[in-house]
């Protein structure tokens, strides 16, 4: 049985922005792993713009070339790239966005006809991995195929809009409720997610007789640079200023409310204050996010002798740079699914300062030090660790470095195992995979 993988959600974004998320980044990870397998077939779509969009050349001919690169292809295909000197800013304003409105409606006027939106049935299986929130039409294909008899198996990140409501966008619940109902298989990244899963399951009323969320765990690896990566030329303007500033401390993830990047701003000011001049500097890297005007309004505003610095929208080889170059990172994330910044940081022999909360201890289990999000003080005391005692620091990085860690072939290993059909006897409890860590 071939399984077909909807990244209607990458394509979409490939239309509209400049750089990868976390969930499309996953999407594309996994991608390169599957596409060379010969044992499992798979045929790679998107259904843009009203139409069914064959991306199996496109994959052929990119999967090598790492995840950013997939997605530039993609943009290539889909999107607009901003010409030579052309800024980000201005590329992403009215006229940009009024132009892609209109090649998209030519889009559907040339596909429509040709390539109509396809339906699958019961000789198929459909996986679904990516942010179906945000494209309704897509998860009315799902309910379809589901009702035709087609094996509909759906990785959920997390389920935060039913489950954390003040921490996503409203908008987005009536979707993933309807996902939650669906008659198909759930996958999810995380044992906090499962859990989380069963619970929304319950609170909205879903069919009580679907199958457990089978668990497969995410990747440290960063698939752009190889384990314990040292980069010496910085490959950016914005990074070469950073070379000659003294160390940094990093922290990566879009800039919005549930990273929890603006507490962190404060913490780092008064640290920076009581012990004066040595202090490390922190690196915001990160896309502008939801929610995100007060910690927008900070990073802004910030100049060389601030404590801190944004470099918005790291491309990978920057963000290899700023991995490799950190004395250490800090994940204060409210939430998380997951959270890909604490195993990339291990993934680079990079100690990191996390969030106690969600999923994020089963990501860096015993290699990291935890904190509480919401008493942004409490990182205080690990980060000063980190800072002012060598020897711990030093320990910490080797304890890293001599670590098993997961790579994306691993986690493509536990997608393949648990999307794959079940023996009749395990089809009402699905093993769940082991997280790292435990």
């Amino acid at each position: 049985m071939i399984t077909h993988f909807d990244l209607t959600d990458v394509a979409a974004h490939a239309s509209s922005c400049r750089s990868l998320t976390g969930i499309q980044r996953v999407q594309l990870e996994y991608v390169r792993s599957i596409a060379v397998r010969d044992n499992h077939p798979a045929n790679f779509f998107a259904n843009l713009d009203g139409a069914y969009v064959d991306l199996g050349s496109l994959i052929a001919h990119s999967h090598s070339s790492g995840s950013e690169a997939m997605f530039m292809q993609m943009r290539g295909r889909f999107g607009l790239s901003a010409a030579g000197g052309e800024s980000p800013r201005l590329f992403a304003g009215v006229g940009a966005n009024g132009a892609r409105t209109l090649r998209r409606a030519a889009a559907f006027l040339r596909h429509a006809f040709v390539a109509p939106r396809r339906r699958f049935g019961p000789s198929d299986r459909l996986y679904v991995g990516g942010a179906f929130w945000a494209h309704p039409r897509s998860v009315s294909t799902y309910e379809q195929a589901a009702r035709d008899g087609c094996d509909v198996v759906v990785l959920f990140h997390d389920v935060l809009p039913v489950a954390a409501p003040h921490l996503a966008d409203g908008h987005c619940r009536p979707l993933f409720e309807r996902m939650l109902r669906l008659e198909g298989r759930a996958l999810t990244i995380s044992r906090h997610s499962q859990a989380q899963i069963e619970r929304a399951r319950r609170a909205i009323g879903a069919p009580g007789d679907l199958p457990p969320a089978t668990v497969v765990p995410l990747a440290h690896e960063f698939s752009a640079a190889p384990r314990n990566f040292l980069a010496r030329q910085p490959p950016s303007l914005r990074l070469a200023a950073l070379e000659g500033a003294g160390s940094f401390v990093l922290c990566v993830g879009s800039v919005e409310a549930r990273k929890n990047q603006l507490p962190l701003l404060g913490l780092w000011e008064a640290l920076a204050r009581e012990t004066g001049p040595g202090w490390p500097r922190l690196v915001v890297a990160g896309k502008p996010g939801w929610r995100s005007k007060d910690a927008l309004r900070a990073l802004r505003r910030a100049d060389a002798t601030s404590p801190y610095v944004w470099i918005d929208t790291p491309t990978d080889e920057e963000l290899a740079w700023l991995y490799s170059r950190a004395r250490f990172t800090v994940f204060p994330s409210l939430a998380e699914g997951w959270g890909l910044p604490i195993g990339e940081s291990l993934w680079f022999g990079k100690p990191c300062v996390a969030s106690r909360t969600t999923s994020m201890p089963e990501v860096g289990g015993a290699l990291c030090a935890y904190a509480d999000p919401h008493a942004i003080d409490s990182f205080a005391e690990p980060i000063i660790r980190l800072v002012r005692d060598g020897d711990f620091h030093d320990a910490s990085v080797s304890a890293i470095r001599a670590a098993r860690l997961r790579t994306w072939k691993d986690a493509a290993d536990a997608l393949v195992q648990a999307s794959s059909p079940l023996p009749a006897s395990r089809k009402a409890a699905p093993r769940a995979v082991r997280a790292f860590g435990r």
